[in-house]
């Protein structure tokens, strides 16, 4: 991708994260990078332009770290990391998390872009988690698709976290990943064994 077009997608994310992506228009982005509302609709003919390549960038983010996070040693330690830095992902881009309903709706094609980057993320989970099983770090189901509930609320809380700091956290907060973070890594608490909880207690949830 051209420098151009990597300057445009840089200014449409900042401007979608701070108004919104309905109170955003083609003109005004193309004001803020200061070319003309002419040249800019030849690189993204419309706004579900933009938001497509958006979403592409953060999908290729995702990809990688899901290789990343296939390569850690311990598997508590990469259920953090994943956490950390997938949060930190899906901040950059929030606009896409806040407006997720409408922008979905409105683009069929984006709806199944999605899905595989929630196919994705379940899947990334699912090997982490049996992972922490095999290692005796996490106990083995109490009851069949007992871990399959729990991706499943993994996906609830991530897709809506941060359409939650948008209400309750200031955006001058520097700790919001970090908040959130801790509140879903105690999704996994119960489910870990004494071992796993002691490893937790020491270096994961300080």
């Amino acid at each position: 991708m051209n420098k151009k077009k990597l300057l445009l997608l840089k200014n449409a994310q900042h401007l979608f994260n701070l108004y919104g992506v309905s109170e955003v228009s083609l003109r005004q982005i193309a004001a803020e990078v200061g070319i003309s509302h002419s040249n800019l609709i030849y690189h993204f003919p419309s706004k579900n332009d933009l938001i497509i390549a958006l979403h592409h960038q953060l999908m290729e983010k995702a990809i990688t770290l899901n290789q990343q996070i296939q390569t850690a040693s311990h598997p508590l330690e990469g259920l953090l990391q994943s956490t950390q830095i997938g949060f930190t992902i899906l901040y950059e881009y929030r606009f896409l998390m806040i407006d997720l309903p409408h922008i979905l709706r409105d683009n069929k094609i984006l709806h199944n872009t999605f899905l595989d980057l929630e196919k994705l993320r379940a899947d990334m989970y699912s090997i982490e988690i049996q992972k922490a099983v095999d290692q005796n770090l996490m106990r083995q189901e109490l009851y069949q698709g007992e871990y399959t509930g729990l991706i499943e609320r993994i996906k609830i809380f991530s897709d809506a976290w941060i359409a939650s700091s948008a209400i309750y956290d200031s955006p001058e907060n520097n700790n919001i990943i970090e908040k959130y973070v801790k509140l879903f890594m105690g999704f996994f608490y119960p489910h870990l064994t004494d071992e796993g909880r002691s490893v937790f207690d020491e270096g994961y949830f300080q």
